[in-house]
């Protein structure tokens, strides 16, 4: 069977692009990148992103329910609110702060696995400058522990212990296709991912997505948006104010009144 190889054409300048840490902005060609194949331990960190040579832009996920194609994967990952999470306190150029554990954050969907949070954000919205940073490494822990936690830039303030934290999962670690109203589209699977393993994820490009309504099928309407269920609509059909995530614009020439191909710009994340 043939596999298909995007990293040998994938633009120059973006590849290898490097923070703090473990994280991996950009594939580099010699990570040998097959976007059409799953598998079950993962090759590389959560959202590395690899650009095609004809700009169609992809990121790496696991699937925390089996994944289809043609329907818009939601973002699952949790967010958590940590008063007094920062045990000491952390002077301006620090990139450590030392993170106390509670039963949600030791969890072994947090930092009870061993580079799970990597990827994750944190921020720090109270004193100023607010902070907001990706987590690039920690150590493990469980409930009641403290653990060392690496962000991927110094600290532009002094933080005080007991600082207040909101930590936020990977927003590629848990996509899954269940029809909820509260989640967002991080990206188009490329081929079926089963729950658990790990893939590639369309998100900036020419795309196929599955419509639940017939698109682009009233003049000017080029506009497309995410249903519930991962499909996409007309905004017309949709009524945009009621805010529904913007997929992107359809591509072909289209017919008043058919049901035309869902060719899509996708616009998710460049």
């Amino acid at each position: 069977m043939g596999r298909t190889r995007y990293i040998s054409n994938a633009r120059k300048g973006v590849q290898g692009s490097l923070v703090k840490g473990s994280v991996i902005y950009d594939i580099q060609p010699n990570m040998n990148a097959e976007i059409y194949e799953t598998e079950t331990t993962p090759k590389y960190t959560l959202g590395t992103r690899l650009v095609a040579g004809d700009g169609r832009v992809f990121r790496y996920a696991k699937a925390g329910a089996a994944l289809a194609t043609g329907f818009g994967a939601k973002n699952f990952g949790a967010y958590n609110a940590v008063t007094g999470g920062v045990v000491n306190a952390r002077s301006i150029g620090d990139t450590t702060f030392n993170l106390l554990l509670d039963a949600t954050t030791g969890g072994a969907t947090w930092f009870g696995t061993a580079g799970q949070m990597v990827g994750g954000f944190v921020s720090m919205p109270t004193g100023a400058p607010t902070m907001f940073r990706m987590i690039t490494a920690h150590e493990t822990g469980i409930n009641t522990e403290t653990i060392t936690v690496t962000v991927d830039g110094p600290f532009t303030r002094a933080i005080a212990a007991a600082q207040f934290l909101e930590i936020a999962q990977n927003p590629y670690a848990d996509l899954r296709q269940t029809n909820h109203l509260y989640s967002s589209v991080m990206g188009i699977p490329v081929t079926a991912i089963a729950s658990g393993s790990y893939g590639w994820v369309q998100t900036w490009g020419p795309c196929w997505i599955i419509p639940a309504l017939p698109v682009a099928d009233t003049a000017h309407w080029r506009t497309v948006c995410f249903g519930g269920d991962g499909s996409i609509m007309s905004f017309e059909d949709a009524t945009g104010e009621t805010g529904l995530q913007v997929a992107g614009f359809v591509i072909d020439n289209t017919s008043p009144g058919s049901d035309n191909p869902p060719f899509v710009m996708l616009q998710i994340s460049p």
